[in-house]
């Protein structure tokens, strides 16, 4: 008798085995298998995390969104390497829309998140109207361009403040795009009457200069 409910469970066919296992141990198995997809997800982006070094901002009416992502290879390229790297630089778009009174403004979701990025140290450089780079400077949004060593200004139309304004010393905070910018007008991106500056709490100022460089060649 012992000997038979020893050997009851080879008895079983395979689908009955199954069954059983099934039963009596799904907890496991569904616990197992959680932990493993848990873990091969962690690895995986681990594995391919990258790591921004220059993150870009565009605020405007139009871009073409499947450019934008060429044109982001292309300025890791040209500022950091191989684009297959880890090592990347980002290209975000922030979208201008008409108020009643037909003014452009940032959609309320899009200055929330365009404020805590800023906030956050995640954005080095950003392009955008006069409106909205006047309504920044005055917070000390920016860095203080005609005191960075290595961008020699002469060449550049830029944007002075006069006095100072909350703690902001008059200066160069900005430099306007040039008219005929080939890289932004290769994305669809409204350039024109566009302001290019640098955040004053970029942790990435070099490179982000260097970028602005390459960029008005352009």
């Amino acid at each position: 008798m012992a000997e038979e409910k020893k050997n009851w469970f080879k008895e079983l066919t395979f689908k009955e085995k199954l069954q059983y296992i099934w039963d009596y141990y799904k907890i496991h198995i569904i616990v197992g298998l959680l932990l493993i997809y848990v873990l091969t997800t962690f690895t995986l982006s681990m594995i391919n995390r990258k790591e921004y070094v220059l993150n870009i901002a565009l605020i405007g009416e139009s871009v073409d969104f499947d450019r934008l992502s060429q044109f982001s290879h292309e300025v890791t390229k040209e500022l950091v390497g191989n684009p297959s790297d880890k090592k990347e630089a980002s290209v975000d778009f922030y979208k201008l829309i008409r108020d009643s009174q037909g003014e452009l403004i940032l959609d309320p979701a899009s200055t929330q998140k365009l404020i805590a990025r800023i906030a956050a140290k995640q954005i080095d450089v950003i392009i955008l109207d006069k409106k909205s780079f006047d309504a920044l400077a005055v917070q000390g949004a920016f860095l203080r361009l005609d005191k960075t060593e290595g961008l020699d200004l002469k060449d550049y139309k830029v944007v002075k403040t006069l006095k100072d304004v909350n703690g902001v010393k008059k200066g160069v905070y900005g430099i306007y795009v040039n008219s005929d910018n080939r890289w932004l007008k290769q994305i669809g991106y409204d350039y024109h009457n566009k302001i290019i500056a640098v955040l004053s709490n970029s942790e990435h100022k070099d490179l982000a200069i260097k970028f602005v460089k390459w960029l008005l060649k352009g």
